[in-house]
């Protein structure tokens, strides 16, 4: 249990400059290590820069633990992504994924009774003072109604808001300072949206709606669709307000009880399996999603058969129908290693790609759904990746005449979508699930049967316009753009049966 002194609100200037001044520090340990590696025989370099992660890590973990808020959320992110982050990180954040210590209780009565207007004698047959667990947002207890319902109360923080925002800003100057400084790590479209959709976890209305929602989306049985059953459990909302929300009492075990998954008998293999599928339904199915799949966010059901429970749906994105279609359409051409659906699918859900170079373009599926592995198999897979990365990066450099810093800078993508920055994110979470619980998961053969379900219910509905199923490649040329308009129409008179077009371009490099 780690001991978390109590929040200090007031001071904002001074929790601005230790945030800044640690990241400093962190950014130096590690370019002096870059500098100092080079003298260094191969053999050392592993062991160097695991002793620069044990540092780095503790240092940041102390600033976590004293300045709680945001800072405990990310450091929670962090280590749920055994999959890319060094082991230090992994074994040091994974105390935050425990209960933080409780919030005074004259505090949580007074919230409950300004949000609900009534005490909590008036309101609770039964309130348990210790809590069941206190987030970096808010604290949660056990009580009984009137009526003699088990419920859970969760109470927000009071001044959380402030410190939430303030924290914001903060993660956001550091970003912008670490992409001008390392142009190849340039994470802004991550914190923009982050910044967007961070707030709304502030709102209890809007998780208690949330809930609602994706509880009547996953409650019915699509067995008659060749999906099979979501097997999970979703919490009854009870009462809200922007503060306190109220929720049916689900007995269950957390993901990380490693003592007691192992006496229940928790097949952990099909638990991973179910909260997938759960997951690829919201996507695919309802374009209604939970967008922080962490290990706090999940219970697993005592009673066999044993479900998962699914928490906290605080962090919900809601997708227009072309990008739910998009979506699935570049899932399945990933699937199939289909460039020119994958082009198509890009241009749907607006990613601005560079045409110049499509193959570098087919590496941000790769990357996206390549297939879970246990944290051990998924660090040398990232080693292998990062090689990879400066060999483009060197590449680039010699066919488009760049500087070393130009390279660094080039990206396939130049412009992420906020909707495919928290889907992202998402299987990030549930690949670094998979790697803490030690399960092999591939997400194509699980996710492809309701991807392919939400594109077959789009083709049956027959489209008025025919250009939605000529594939919206991005045109190269004038020639494309006329031969793709000429499809159209002649599709619109009715006298095409069925098409195949493919345009072959012949680069040249003239000699100077």
């Amino acid at each position: 249990m780690i001991v978390i002194p109590q929040m200090a609100w007031g001071n904002i200037f001074r929790r601005r400059m230790k945030v800044f001044g640690l990241a400093l520090v962190i950014y130096l340990d590690y370019k002096a290590l870059e500098q100092r590696e080079k003298w260094i025989s191969k053999s050392k370099r592993a062991a160097l820069w695991e002793r620069a992660h044990e540092r780095n890590a503790k240092r940041a973990l102390s600033l976590i633990i004293e300045l709680e808020g945001l800072w405990v959320k990310f450091g929670q992110y962090l280590s749920t992504r055994a999959d890319v982050i060094p082991d230090a990180y992994i074994r040091l954040f994974k105390q935050l994924q425990d209960s933080l210590p409780p919030r005074p209780l004259q505090e949580v009565r007074q919230t409950i009774q300004k949000e609900l207007g009534k005490s909590i004698t008036d309101m609770f047959a039964n309130f348990v003072e210790a809590p069941l667990a206190t987030a970096s947002i808010a604290q949660v207890h056990r009580a009984t109604l009137l009526d003699g319902r088990e419920v859970v109360i969760k109470v927000q923080h009071e001044g959380i808001k402030t410190v939430i925002l303030e924290d914001l800003k903060n993660a956001k100057a550091i970003v912008d300072w670490i992409a001008w400084a390392e142009p190849q790590y340039d994470f802004n479209p991550i914190i923009d949206e982050w910044c967007r959709e961070a707030p709304k976890e502030l709102d209890f209305n809007l998780e208690a709606e949330n809930t609602r929602t994706v509880s009547r989306n996953l409650g019915c049985s699509d067995g008659d669709k060749g999906l099979g059953i979501v097997n999970v459990f979703i919490p009854e909302v009870i009462q809200s307000t922007e503060k306190v929300l109220i929720l049916e009492y689900m007995d269950g075990i957390r993901l990380n009880d490693s003592a007691s998954l192992e006496a229940y008998g928790i097949d952990k293999q099909k638990i991973v399996e179910d909260i997938t599928r759960a997951y690829a339904h919201q996507i695919y199915v309802d374009g209604f999603f939970n967008g922080d799949p962490h290990p706090g966010n999940f219970l697993i059901s005592k009673e066999p058969p044993h479900r998962p429970i699914l928490l906290d749906f605080g962090l919900t994105k809601k997708l227009p129908n072309t990008m739910k279609l998009a979506l699935a359409k570049m899932f399945l051409a990933a699937a199939e290693g289909d460039h020119v659906a994958l082009l198509s699918s890009f241009a749907e859900m607006g990613l601005k790609l560079r045409l110049d170079m499509p193959e570098q373009a087919m590496m941000v599926t790769n990357v996206l759904f390549r297939a879970t592995t246990p944290a051990k198999e998924s660090q040398v897979t990232l080693r292998a990746m990062t090689e990879q990365r400066s060999k483009n990066v060197k590449e680039i450099q010699e066919r488009m005449k760049m500087s070393q810093k130009e390279a660094k800078r080039f990206n396939p993508v130049d412009a992420f979508p906020g909707d495919i920055i928290i889907f992202a994110r998402v299987l990030n979470l549930l690949r670094g699930l998979s790697s803490l619980m030690d399960v092999h998961i591939v997400y194509l053969d699980i996710m492809r049967p309701f991807a392919e379900f939400v594109l077959q219910g789009s083709i049956s509905k027959e489209p008025n316009v025919n250009d939605q199923w000529i594939w919206r490649t991005p045109a190269h040329s004038d020639v494309e753009s006329k031969l793709r308009q000429l499809l159209i129409k002649l599709g619109n008179e009715d006298k095409i049966l069925g098409i195949q077009a493919c345009i072959t371009y012949l680069l040249c490099r003239s000699a100077v």
